[in-house]
Parts: structure tokens; sequence; C-alpha cells
């Protein structure tokens, strides 16, 4: 059978593995499980469910959930239908709802649960074409039969339809068409809905197979949003490909449970969750005796020393062995044990960079992670380390199959199958994005000796100093981050005489680590051991940058960045422009200072 389709491949796989477990999700302390051959049925008869409801070939259906199983199911019923899915963020406001839904000129959407439903109601007389709204937890109190259906009343109706008309929707896709638009988390402006084709998203999982080397014995946890593409790409697409098992975290409070209870081989994160668990896990040996810090160092050493001649080709010495061994019981088990991953031998790392530090403290201790590049435009990933010799720091070599150059100005060029078809409704927008059939990412990048691609920043946030120094801020912030107590840092000083930040605190751990009262979020601007700390900090990360590169001046914030004040995508990237909109009195306050 062709795989052209992740429907396809759906139909192939519930063929192959039948009753074995597609997908888990807990409920009332219970996981529970839906075969590959339930899978394939409840996809199938929702798209025919979908049809009988007047849905056309090359329609757009809208989803608005959470991860669970509904998710992954009635986005495989929109692709049976011949239509294009168009999932949203689950913490969506109401009026990105309605961005969304009139941009995409969406007929239908898929809802968790009431909470989502009051969000389209909201805006529902602005959003001209929307008919129908679908519950997914059938709750049929909310439901009105008539605008309003359960899950369930769909899924019905395709029943008593048949399958014949589905069935011949799914024989006819074109692959090279639209299959989903994923609108863009927008740091720069409105989000755009980058559209991908069916030949994208199967072009992207075959390219992964033989990197990430995911089978059927493997099990993935998803907590990140499936309406990202990275989280698509784990949780769905290589998985439905290679007959991993996909297991849908219950919240994001539970992971390092569920991670235990489901003994998930595989896990992606964002850099910044590998931070936190980075933060907690250092914050734990501050309290900590001597002797078991001691114990510590000596184990990380020897992790990091048998990681490095492994990642170089070479195999430990019988010596080292017996001291890895040794440094296992005592230290990496236990932090194994604590982290949920006593499974776990497939880390994934994308959406933004990760510190080399962070990537070596995880590498000494057993977790190899695999950082990759790319954004939704080329489907997630173009670039990505291999098993067995990870650059970090680096985002490895191409893609199988995927060519990728420099531009003259340093930007990172893309072209292949992964390539994104343009953007939706906005054809100044995708002239400018595709050129000559490459792909203009927007980030600059260097490659080494080794053809290891090393992103340096985003063009658009190159900092120009009025000396004509051009620095690139993510590298300064990156250095920052990790230390315990921070959260985020904004490096600033577009055409001013020197760089500043404006830094924002982790205060739970900054309060541990000061050992201070810090629950007066405003008083913490001006606390002087608050201020100290990060100057050490400050003056740290300064001895290994150049002059022109270290940051003269900082401002504590009284608060962090959050979605909900526009400030960060929900993807955990900062909106460059809008902070220091925001901020601006205060920027232009360090500058007002005399500087000595």
């Amino acid at each position: 059978m062709e795989r052209h389709t992740l429907v396809h491949r759906l139909v192939e796989q519930a063929d192959k593995l039948g009753t074995e477990p597609a997908l888990r999700y807990r409920e009332e302390g219970v996981w529970h499980e839906i075969s590959w051959d339930q899978y394939r049925m409840r996809a199938l008869d929702l798209g025919a469910g979908l049809v009988d409801l007047g849905v056309a070939s090359g329609d757009r259906v809208a989803m608005l959930s959470h991860n669970q199983p509904a998710w992954v199911i009635s986005d495989l019923a929109i692709l049976s239908a011949g239509a294009a899915s168009v999932p949203a963020y689950p913490n969506s406001i109401s009026s990105q709802v309605e961005y969304l839904i009139e941009h995409s000129e969406s007929e239908i959407i898929f809802v968790a649960d009431g909470a989502q439903l009051r969000k389209v109601q909201q805006v529902w007389e602005a959003c001209t074409n929307l008919r129908y709204v679908i519950l997914m937890d059938n709750d049929e109190d909310l439901a009105d039969g008539e605008r309003v259906l359960t899950l369930d009343a769909v899924t019905e109706r395709g029943i008593k339809a048949g399958r014949e008309q589905v069935e011949q929707r799914l024989a006819a896709i074109d692959p090279q068409k639209l299959a989903t638009i994923i609108y863009t988390s927008g740091t720069t402006g409105p989000p755009k809905g980058a559209m991908l084709s069916h030949v994208n998203l199967t072009f992207m999982a075959d390219a992964l197979a033989d990197v990430i080397l995911l089978d059927e014995e493997d099990s993935t946890l998803s907590f990140l949003p499936l309406s990202h593409v990275a989280e698509r790409l784990q949780g769905q697409i290589c998985a439905l490909s290679q007959g991993a098992t996909v297991n849908f975290a219950e919240s994001m409070d539970t992971i390092v449970r569920d991670l235990a209870e489901v003994n998930a081989t595989t896990l992606l994160c964002v850099p910044r969750l590998w931070e936190k668990i980075y933060a907690k896990i250092q914050s734990g040996l501050e309290e900590a005796p001597p002797l078991r810090r001691r114990i510590f160092d000596w184990s990380i050493a020897q992790g990091t020393e048998a990681f490095e001649l492994r990642n170089s080709g070479q195999t430990p010495s019988p010596a080292l062995t017996a001291k890895l061994a040794i440094a296992d019981r005592l230290v990496f088990s236990k932090l194994r044990a604590g982290l949920g991953m006593t499974h776990s031998r497939k880390f994934l790392s994308g959406a933004a960079p990760l510190s080399a530090q962070v990537g070596t403290f995880f590498a000494s201790i057993g977790f190899v992670i695999q950082e990759a590049y790319g954004q939704t435009e080329c489907t997630g990933v173009c670039n990505v380390n291999r098993r067995g010799h990870v650059k970090f720091g680096t985002v490895g070599p191409n893609l199988p199959g995927v060519e990728v150059r420099l531009a003259e100005d340093g930007e990172i060029m893309v072209r292949g199958p992964n390539v994104f078809l343009g953007y939706f409704k906005e054809e100044e927008a995708t002239a400018a994005a595709l050129v000559d059939g490459w792909l203009a990412t927007g980030d600059i990048g260097a490659f080494d000796d080794e053809d290891h691609l090393r992103i340096t920043d985003r063009k658009k946030d190159i900092i120009v100093t009025a000396g004509g120094k051009n620095v690139a801020p993510q590298n300064i912030e990156n250095l920052l981050k990790p230390c315990r107590g921070i959260s985020q840092v904004v490096v600033v000083g577009d055409k001013r005489k020197f760089l500043s930040a404006l830094v924002t605190l982790d205060y739970p751990e900054m309060a541990l680590l000061l050992e201070e009262d810090l629950s007066d979020h405003d008083a913490c601007v001006d606390n002087p051991k608050v201020l100290a700390q990060v100057q050490a900090y400050v003056d740290e990360v300064n001895d290994t940058l150049a002059s022109y590169e270290s940051i003269k001046k900082f401002r504590v914030l009284s608060r962090d960045l959050t979605i909900e004040d526009d400030e960060i995508t929900p993807t955990l990237k900062v909106k460059r422009r809008v902070v220091q909109k925001s901020y601006e009195s205060l920027i232009d306050s360090m500058y007002a200072e005399k500087f000595e």
C-alpha cells in the first residue's frame, strides 16, 4: 500500500500491529489504551461523519485542544475527508481563536471541552464561515445537536453513512496538496499560516526515521503542544509512521510521574524545560552535604570523559568503565529514577538553542540530547545532531535529502521536500520567504569543518551597536539563562554605545539560593542581595565575551515574561519588539545614567 498520506500509514500500521497499543492516556489514576485497530476505526468513522456534515475536499477544519487521543484522531479524520487541519494553541485567548478561524476560513472547529467552547462562543458572530463546533469530551449538556455537536455524535453519523465516500476522498488525495496549516508564533507580527503538504509530512517522517531510530518498541510522552510542529512530529507523525506508542501526559505538572509510569523511551523537550531540569538538579546540590557534592562532581567528571570518548568514536578504558559503573550506582541511576527516565534512551531538543553547558551535563549522566533545528516552514527540521557524534552548540549536519546553504549575509537557506507550500493568503510574505525554491529562514548561521551548523541569531534580532559592532543577543542570553535563579534574559543595545539586559527571576530558586524572603516581587528590583547575585552572574559571563559583547548594565523586572501579556510565544520565544516597547522607559534609564 502506498504511504503518501498519514492516513494511509495509519491503515498500514493497523493491518500490521492490530491490537497493539497505539495511544495511551491517563484518566482517574488509570492508564487506558487505544489499539491501532481502534485508532484506524475511530479516525475513518469520524472522517465519514465530517463528510456527512458537508466537509468538502480542500476545506479547512480548526482544532482547539490540549494533547489527547481525540486530537490525533480528529486530525487524521480531517485528512481522511480530504480537508486540511488548522490547529490552535490550547492556551490561545478568544481574539487569537477568532483570528485563526476567520483567517483560515474554517467552517468547523473541534474543541476539547466547555472552557474551549466558551472561547469560540465569545467570537462566533465574528467568524463568518463557522458552522459547527465539535466537543471532544462529548459533554451532552453543552451540545445542542444543531451547531454544537459531540464527537461521538459526528462519529455515529459517519458509521451510519458508511466509509465509501471517505475512502474515495482518501484515494483521490494529491500528496502534493495541502494537509495542514500551522500558524507561526508571530514574534514579529500577526501569525502567518504556514501551509504544509502531505509530502512535507511523510518526507519528514521518513527522513527522521534513521536519525531518531524510532521503532515499534518505542514509546513517547506527548506533553508539548501538538499545535507546534516539533511535538506534531514526535507525538503523531513519526510515531504513526514507525509504529511507536504515544502516551499523553495528564498535565504539564505530572510529566515526571507519567514518564515513570509509562516507561517512555523517547522524550522531546524545548531548551527551557531542559534548563529547568538542570537548575532543579543544581539547586538540590546546593543543599547537599560536602561529601555528597564531591561524589556528584567526581561522577560527572567520569561521565563527561566517557561521553567525550564515545562521541569521538573511541571506547572508554577498562579503568574508566569501572569508575563509570560506580558513578552510575551512586549518582546517575538515582537521577534517572528521580526524573522518571529509567527507560528513556532517546532525547531531543528543538525550537530554540540549547546551552552547551546544559547539553554536556545531561550527556555526562547518560542523557545524550540530539539538538535539532528547523522551523514550521521546513516542516520542523532541516538539521539534527546524529547519535554517536553530537556536537553541543551546533544543530548538527543537514537532514538526509535536504539542502542547506548560507547566503552572502550568513542567512540559512533550505531547499528540499520539507519546504512548505507558502503562507495561506499571504502572497507577499510567501514571495519573501521562498527565493528561487529556497526557504529564507531569517536565521543566521555558520558551518564548522565537519558540516555541523551553528545558529548565531535571528537576522532581525542582530544588534548593531553605535560603534558598528554586530552582536548576536541570543548567544549572550543563553549563557545567562542556565544560572540558578534566572528565568529570562533580554539583551538590548541596538544603536546604543553598549549592551544592557532585562532580567527576570525564578523567584523560588533565587529565594533558596539567597536564603531570602522574595515574596514581595516589586521589592526584588532593588534588593541588594538579588542585584549582587545577578551582577556576579553577569561578571562571570562577561569574562567569556569580547568587550563590545559584554553587558554593562541590567535591570531586574518584578515579574516574568508571559504569554498572556504577549511577551513570549506559546513556544516560549521572546517577542523582543513587544518587550522593548513595554520597558522602553526602563531601558532608556540605563543609558541615561553615567557609565564608568
